[in-house]
């Protein structure tokens, strides 16, 4: 008699973080949608700049949980460097 272990609804049976990726991918479309492309000329709210950070580190919560320690790392550091990619392409294609 085999003993097998069952899988657990913590991770999916191909082993991928696929809820984390979603969540990188909805960060990188807020992100997209964060510059003034009509030339209007109004302000974002302040609290908008957060949102790609939130959906990072929600998607690093998730890769926690199913123990992808990697992509934890990597969905955390994504929020943060889209803001910060997102201010460097502003700068460089608008100016100061």
């Amino acid at each position: 008699m085999t003993s097998t272990n069952q899988p657990t609804g913590s991770t999916n049976p191909t082993g991928k973080p696929i809820v984390t990726w979603v969540f990188m991918a909805l960060a990188l479309v807020v992100v997209l949608f964060m510059p003034d492309w009509t030339g209007s000329g109004s302000n974002r709210p302040l609290w908008l700049f957060l949102v790609p950070i939130a959906l990072g580190i929600a998607g690093a919560a998730f890769a926690l949980r199913s123990r992808h320690l990697w992509w934890t790392l990597i969905s955390a550091l994504w929020g943060f460097a889209l803001i910060q990619g997102l201010v460097l392409v502003v700068t460089l294609t608008s100016g100061p």
